[in-house]
Parts: C-alpha cells; structure tokens; sequence
C-alpha cells in the first residue's frame, strides 16, 4: 500500500508549526476551493487531499497518532492508505467507514489501537447511528434531609425518562407484524470482511447490527423500542455522603439501541441545610446561648448531637463569649475517618442590669 504524505501534500516540512500549518492550509484552500475551480476535477480532489492534511495535522493528537504510523510503516513495510479500506470513503473529517471496527486488529500489536485512536469513529458511521449502542446517561438531581446525610438510607424520587415500549416489548415492530431474519448476516448482526489477508467483523451494513429487519414499525415508539414514562427509582444513599456528592446508578439511564446495554443514571444529591448544625467536613458545630449568669458561675447543660442522643457539658466559670468546646468522636462517621462535634457559646447580656448583674457584669470584666 502506498501511503500519503500530508505534509507533502501541504507543502511543509515535517517539523512545522501550527501556525505555518494553518497559514499554507488557508493558502491552498483558496487557490483550489472548488467554488472557484467549476468543473475542475483535478482541483477538487487536490483540494479534498489537502483538507484531509490539513484536519489530521491541525489536531496535536491526530498528528501525533499519524506520525507513529509514519514511523510504523516505514520499518516494517506498512504503508497507510485509506482507500484500500473497503467502505471508506471522504476525508478523516467526514469519515464513513459503514461499521468497520478496528478492534478485530488487535492480532497487528499496536497497529490496530493506533488506527482506532487515530481516527476517532465515534458517531459518525451510519452504524453507530443505527446499529447496537449503549443508550445515554442520565443525570438527576435530588434533595435529601441533613439527617439523612448523615446516617445513611435510602430515598426514592420519581421521574420522566424513555423505558421499553410495553406495545413491542422493545422490539420496535408492530404487534403480529412479521420481522424477518436479515438475510446478509443471518441474524448475527455482524458479517466478516477479508482483507489483507485477515478478517475483520463489522456491523451488517443491511440491518445496521439488528439481526432482524422491520418492515412494519410500531406506532407507539416508531420502530425505536422506547417510549417515554413515569419511573420511580430508589437509591442507597451512603454514611456521611456530603452536598453535591454524586452516585451512579449502572444501567438506569436512556435504554440502548439496537439491543444495546442502558445508559447509566448519575444521580447528584443536594442536602438541605439544618436549623441547628453546620458541617464542615466531617465535623459538626453548633452554637448554644449561655446567661451572664451561667457563664460567671459556671453550669452543666445538655447538648444534642447528631446521633439523636444529648451529652452533658461542664461550662467553667468565667467562659467568655465565642469558647468552643469539642465532643470528641460526636461527629460525622463515614467509611474513612470520625469527626468531632464544636459547641460554641453566646453569652447573652442583658440590656437592663439588675444590681445582682451588675455584680456579675464586674466580675466577667
């Protein structure tokens, strides 16, 4: 096979910049557009040559993928081109490879992955639209109490999103509708193609992966398989899960097509925020309020946790207004690590002072 040479067909040298890559691809752009060469066979293909240079070499990545090949090639007799590729046709910007997979090359040792990284197949091919496909990820948000945050359970909500049709079971035909064997891979979905002296398999060009050939869609999903409706998913929410924590909820998302495998269902959980406690990280605080009293003299009181129970603190004469006290381990408990509890106190000072506050007010100065 002969390969080509895009920096030949560019005109520069092997070390070019961007910016000279981009500078001569606009200058023989305009000198071959085919809008001012009419009728020009010979432009038009010199001008589809030198886009396909150009889109392979102004993208770092697709370059570097090229220059291996480049390098591949030349030491082991491989040359690169792709017309001798049954079934594609156009340059790597508009790649039409009618469902070759480049994952039956893996017997070539590099080679094959260089291919498939190199150009990309993505949604391109007629194949990928029509043939087998997982279906797409969902993403919902829901809101959960701040109790619930912090023990772990499960929630439930409810939503709109496409599920199997109950009128063809997913099938995508019409009830009693005969749906017939496709006759080119007998049902498999694939067909083998001989090249190079190896094989490779790809999706069946006839039933675009299928197996089967619908005549008669159904009228409830068109011949998709998928109609829209109400679902209600439960979901284990972990210990100590924090806002905007995410869960994915494998195979809950958009269904696949064509028989493919169900799109996942990423699930960000917003946690409300408490009257009382504030988290930061895996430590909980809270304020409580003290009288001038309680903080000259000293007292007990009982605070409560997170955990539902209250735990008994000892407030030591003269505790100034914004003294933290921590409860060791009271905070949240995740798989990782424990945190504590900080309870701040406010002292509240009367705007009317009686003489025995008075008092009190001298000995907290």
């Amino acid at each position: 096979m002969s390969a080509k040479d895009y920096y030949k067909i560019l005109g520069i040298q092997e070390n070019a910049s961007q910016n000279e890559i981009k500078q001569k691809y606009r200058e023989l752009a305009k000198k071959y557009h085919p809008d001012t060469n009419a009728g020009n066979k010979q432009a038009e293909e010199t001008f589809k040559n030198i886009s396909e240079a150009y889109d392979v070499l102004s993208d770092p990545q697709k370059r570097q993928k090229y220059d291996q090949m480049r390098k591949f090639g030349g030491s082991q007799g491989f040359g690169f081109d792709s017309s001798q590729f049954r079934g594609f046709h156009g340059s790597p910007g508009d790649i039409n490879f009618n469902g070759f997979s480049f994952d039956d090359l893996s017997g070539l040792g590099g080679l094959g992955n260089i291919f498939s990284q190199f150009f990309d197949l993505g949604a391109r091919t007629r194949q990928k639209r029509h043939g087998p496909r997982k279906g797409d990820s969902i993403h919902v948000e829901i809101t959960i109490p701040f109790g619930l945050s912090i023990s772990g359970g499960k929630t439930s909500f409810s939503i709109h999103k496409e599920k199997v049709c109950p009128t063809c079971q997913g099938g995508g035909a019409k009830p009693g509708s005969e749906v017939k064997t496709c006759s080119q891979c007998q049902g498999r979905g694939t067909v083998i193609l001989g090249q190079g002296g190896f094989g490779v398999s790809r999706p069946c060009p006839k039933c675009y992966g299928r197996g089967q050939i619908i005549k008669n869609p159904c009228d409830s999903c068109h011949g998709t398989g998928q109609v829209q409706g109400q679902r209600t998913f439960t979901v284990k929410i972990p210990k100590g899960l924090q806002n905007n924590d995410q869960i994915r909820l494998r195979e809950q998302g958009q269904p696949g097509v064509a028989g493919g495998r169900p799109g996942d269902m990423i699930v960000t959980v917003r946690v409300q925020s408490h009257r009382f406690f504030k988290r930061k990280k895996n430590d909980i605080h809270c304020e409580i309020p003290l009288h001038l009293k309680q903080a000259v003299l000293g007292t007990k009181i009982k605070v409560k946790t997170i955990h539902g129970k209250k735990v008994q603190i000892t407030i030591p004469k003269k505790t100034k207004d914004g003294a933290t006290f921590r409860l060791k381990g009271l905070g949240v408990e995740n798989c990782k690590t424990k945190g504590d509890q900080l309870v701040t106190v406010r002292v509240k000072i009367p705007e009317k002072l009686t003489e025995e506050e008075k008092e009190l007010m001298n000995q907290y100065s």
